[in-house]
């Protein structure tokens, strides 16, 4: 079984728009992951296209947060994940649609 979430780490059964928020949370104070194809329970019940939805993360990311985060992505193809690794930024304040977020807890 994955490790609990934490202020520093998100699971996502699919890939939705509420990420964006969580990626200007961690741009803005403190970096963090969200992984993709967990289920709140932290079984890996993976996703049906994880290098499609790789690129549409990024695609979202690079659209929706101003200024763009530093992040990165890896797709485990065996488990059928994408975790996202965001770094807190320099340029803050990071907005995602006009907002700045903060992660005050799981």
């Amino acid at each position: 079984m994955l490790p609990r979430e934490s202020v520093f780490l998100e699971y996502k059964e699919s890939v939705t728009p509420s990420y964006l928020k969580t990626v200007s949370a961690f741009a803005n104070f403190g970096s963090g992951r969200v992984v993709f194809g967990v289920d709140d329970g932290r079984c890996a019940v993976g996703l049906e296209d994880p290098v499609g939805d790789a690129l549409r993360i990024e695609n979202a990311i690079n659209d929706s947060i101003d200024p763009r985060p530093v992040f990165s992505l890896e797709v485990d193809e065996e488990a059928r994940t994408v975790t996202l690794i965001v770094e807190e930024g320099a340029h803050k304040p990071y907005l995602c649609k006009g907002k700045a977020y903060r992660r005050s807890d799981s």
